[in-house]
């Protein structure tokens, strides 16, 4: 989302001159795999995160992982995410949402996604790879089949540590609900936060979230780990980033 007016090699380049430790892969075909890897080692910054394809969601679309239907597709999305991660060695690699389609029930749908994480999860079986599930809330996508902590928080539970939760500080947000008391509620669950400013998914400072006092309380709970900055940019990406000094 960030540094996009630069070719996929001087993102990475751009975004470790930055201060980033690492870098997520939101849309994996927009490079190759071996692409991808040669940025990441010229610009020495590793890859955290990468989504399996998403199919038509960032359009509008059902998406794949949890839509009747679509199982093909997500298995050719799974066979391509699993090649990737043996190159790339991500820590995590994250399923994707989907929507509930027009004329489908909500519980067959989940269904679906439930028989595709498990599919996911015999595939990745002896990689070094944890998969994840994120909720995409439901005012600015209503028919998100994961649209709250909770929901995801309750498959998670069913893979035995097999599925753990990607907790965007932004979802919780533009859910209603409270980011702290989200996090407290299932952090045995929660490996992986992203952010952004709420509303309008901006850089940190612009909107309504003190992510000073957020930061602060995630660590306080026990959080450890690195924090994903997935917000648009919508100009030169270098100038949001004072940002990054000021949390620090």
């Amino acid at each position: 989302m960030m540094w996009r007016d630069l070719s996929i090699p001087d993102r990475f380049a751009a975004a470790k001159a930055a201060g980033f430790a690492a870098a997520e892969i939101q849309v994996p075909g927009e490079a190759s795999t071996a692409d991808w890897a040669a940025a990441s080692t010229t610009a020495d910054l590793p890859i955290l995160l990468l989504n399996l394809d998403m199919g038509d969601f960032l359009a509008g679309g059902p998406g794949l992982s949890g839509v009747p239907g679509r199982e093909d597709a997500f298995a050719q999305a799974l066979a391509a995410g699993v090649e990737a991660v043996s190159l790339l060695k991500p820590q995590f690699l994250h399923i994707g949402p989907s929507r509930v389609p027009e004329g489908e029930k909500r519980e067959a749908c989940l269904a679906t996604y439930r028989a595709n994480v498990a599919k996911a999860v015999a595939a990745t079986a002896g990689l070094p790879v944890q998969l994840l599930v994120e909720a995409i809330n439901r005012a600015e996508a209503p028919t998100a089949l994961i649209g709250t902590t909770a929901e995801a928080a309750e498959i998670a539970a069913g893979f035995e540590g097999k599925l753990k939760l990607l907790f965007d500080l932004y979802h919780c947000a533009a859910g209603g609900e409270h980011p702290l008391a989200s996090y407290r509620a299932h952090a045995d669950l929660i490996a992986h936060v992203q952010f952004s400013d709420h509303p309008g998914r901006q850089p940190p400072g612009r909107g309504t979230l003190d992510f000073a006092a957020l930061f602060s309380g995630l660590e306080a709970e026990g959080y450890a780990g690195m924090y994903g900055a997935e917000y648009m940019s919508f100009t030169d990406t270098a100038a949001t980033l004072e940002w990054m000094a000021d949390l620090r």
